[in-house]
């Protein structure tokens, strides 16, 4: 009885009986809690379920990051629901409980959790008539790609039968070979298969017996609609609307809301969404029950200023417990600091750069070294798991310097530019896009963090919580940068070339962009373990030298050494010695290594390229 076991589809009837008589049945408008959802994507056998009793299930599933997700609990009452929440409390208290209404909070949450916001799995409601028929201004461009469907193709509109299962597939593969996503192929197969089992409605959109669309839904025993997957080939413009229309009025038209599920934080799958005008983003909360986690985020919200939107997208998809140092005084942390994992460029190759963010000490506290306590504590981490640097984005330079921190990047104030331009500014989702812009424009220069298109997605999507919109910035129709802003507040701007962007709407007074040859210092960082970090360095075949240095370091013992230098084979070669040549500090080395300035018989270690850098958090 308390043990969990595979979800089967025996569990369906007991689960469904539950919610029928659920204190939040009227209102569920999400999907975590419909059967169906959860067995199409038990297609591995990832999701399990706990019959507390008669009265109460608990169900979870194995995720990616090697953790366990809860659903909310399966119940009829407040009480019940109350009780498997500290259930699981109890027992996993390391575990996440998503996919919380914010009725459900209001009814019945308990005390000793953590209730965030989760933009990423917020979900997506329809008004499932507005969608069937498309009408009114809101709709008129959808209209035009139905319309220029219909004059092009023809079409078919068709229940799935087995007899399709192969076209199905080649879809998928074309689907995914054109650049879109494969993830949830096999749940969409598992769902095809089990498709009556389960009382799925499978449709296809066919243009002259090749599948151009699939939707698979159900209608929920909430009494609204689920779409659980849907897909459509863009080489056919409009097919897209086409499969939303037909299903929407085939299947759904009675029912009281349709669900097109979340965005995960893709933002132009967001954007997708939001272009079939949902009537509302149903907002879903997820629980912590850790006590660390607890204390650390209230530290970080009596600390800055971040909206409280953000902060929890923070604790829900950048922080890490094991990321987190902090001291703690009367049983609390009172200080602390978190580390975000990100990748630089350096010396011609990518090494691991942790970054420390949120570094705050409660006010009560602050001027009796606890911060050094942190620092000593990160440090002392990350050197045994093999980093070699550390960095971030300093509000006050002076405090970090007493950690051995050095500035390495600079920024320049735009306005001095002695070019300019009138631009345009075309607001963007496209993550893929600026991810490329940004390689394009400092494809020149070392020092930076690496960005892909998963960097951009998040990144967009934590400043989103923030109200911050991306816009490209276009010279002559071309892209030639980004701009990040809220109102007149710019965030983060990217140029490609040295003139400054010019636009009736666009405020660029205090507006400094990251550039190696600026006077303002922005980004620091810090050598934590100096031999490693030598030893990683290549130089060019012909480079000659060999040194005996003495190393110091007043915060990190082990750079205290002294060691002899020279380059075989464009390889360091480096040993322990005695006697020494000079003298320098940890501080004056990383200023030769990250800039290229210091002692000239350092000069065999400066950069070959100029530092830029322009992540502050």
């Amino acid at each position: 009885m308390n043990t969990f076991k595979n979800l089967e589809l025996i569990d369906k009837e007991r689960i469904n009986r539950l919610v029928r008589d659920s204190f939040y049945y009227s209102t569920y408008s999400s999907s975590e809690l419909v059967f169906e959802n959860m067995f199409v994507w038990n297609f591995n056998r990832q999701i399990e379920i706990l019959w507390l009793d008669e009265d109460l299930a608990l169900v979870r599933s194995f995720e990616k990051d090697n953790r366990w997700i809860f659903f909310p609990p399966i119940c009829r009452t407040p009480d019940k629901f109350k009780q498997g929440l500290t259930h699981i409390k109890n027992n996993y208290r390391s575990a996440l409980v998503g996919g919380l209404s914010k009725d459900m909070l209001a009814i019945a949450s308990i005390e000793g959790a953590l209730y965030l916001y989760d933009d990423y799995y917020s979900e997506y409601i329809y008004d499932p008539v507005e969608l069937a028929e498309m009408k009114g201004g809101k709709f008129s461009r959808k209209r035009n790609l139905i319309a220029q469907f219909k004059k092009k193709y023809s079409y078919a509109f068709a229940p799935y039968t087995d007899e399709y299962l192969q076209a199905v597939k080649d879809f998928l593969y074309r689907y995914e070979q054109e650049g879109g996503a494969g993830e949830d192929f096999d749940a969409i197969l598992y769902a095809l298969n089990n498709r009556e089992k389960i009382d799925l409605f499978c449709d296809l959109l066919l243009v002259e017996g090749l599948v151009v669309g699939l939707s698979i839904g159900t209608i929920s025993v909430f009494n609204h609609a689920v779409i659980l997957f849907e897909k459509n080939d863009f080489n056919y413009v409009g097919s897209g609307a086409v499969i939303v229309q037909l299903t929407s009025d085939a299947r759904y038209r009675n029912c009281r809301v349709l669900t097109r599920q979340e965005d995960l934080g893709l933002p132009q799958l967001r954007k997708a969404k939001l272009a079939f005008n949902p009537i509302e983003k149903e907002r879903k909360y997820s629980c912590f029950f850790d006590n660390a986690t607890i204390q650390l985020y209230h530290l970080y919200l009596a600390s800055f200023e971040d909206s409280r939107d953000y902060v929890d997208f923070f604790f829900l998809h950048y922080y890490h417990p094991e990321r987190a140092f902090g001291v703690q005084r009367d049983g609390t942390i009172v200080s602390a600091l978190h580390i975000i994992m990100k990748q630089m460029i350096y010396n011609n190759k990518i090494i691991d750069m942790p970054f420390i963010v949120a570094a705050s000490t409660d006010q009560k506290y602050r001027r009796q070294g606890l911060m050094r306590e942190v620092m000593a504590k990160t440090f002392q981490a990350l050197i045994a798991e093999g980093q070699t640097i550390v960095s971030l984005y300093p509000v006050n330079p002076d405090f970090y310097r007493d950690y051995g921190f050095v500035q390495y990047t600079f920024t320049r104030d735009i306005n001095s530019y002695a070019k300019s331009f009138e631009c345009g500014l075309e607001q963007t989702s496209d993550a893929a896009l600026l991810a490329s812009m940004y390689d394009k424009c400092i494809s020149e220069y070392e020092g930076y963090v690496v960005r892909d298109e998963q960097y951009y997605a998040r990144y967009m999507n934590s400043l989103w919580q923030d109200g911050y919109v991306f816009e490209l910035i276009k010279k002559a129709g071309e892209v030639v940068g980004y701009l990040v802003h809220k109102d007149e507040d710019i965030s983060e701007i990217l140029l490609c070339g040295e003139e400054k962007p010019m636009h009736k709407d666009l405020d660029t007074t205090d507006t400094f962009m990251p550039h190696p040859d600026g006077d303002i210092p922005s980004n620091m960082i810090r050598v934590l373990n100096v031999e490693k970090l030598l030893l990683s360095m290549s130089f060019d075949r012909d480079t000659s030298f060999d040194l005996r240095l003495k190393i110091t370091d007043i915060f990190v013992n082990t750079n205290n050494l002294v060691l002899d230098l020279s380059v075989q084979s464009g390889r360091l070669v480096l040993s322990r010695c005695d006697n020494y040549d000079f003298e320098v500090s940890i501080e004056a080395l990383t200023e030769a290594l990250f800039t290229g300035r210091g002692d000239d018989r350092l000069a065999f270690l400066f950069p070959h390229k100029k530092m830029v850098c322009f992540d502050k958090f």
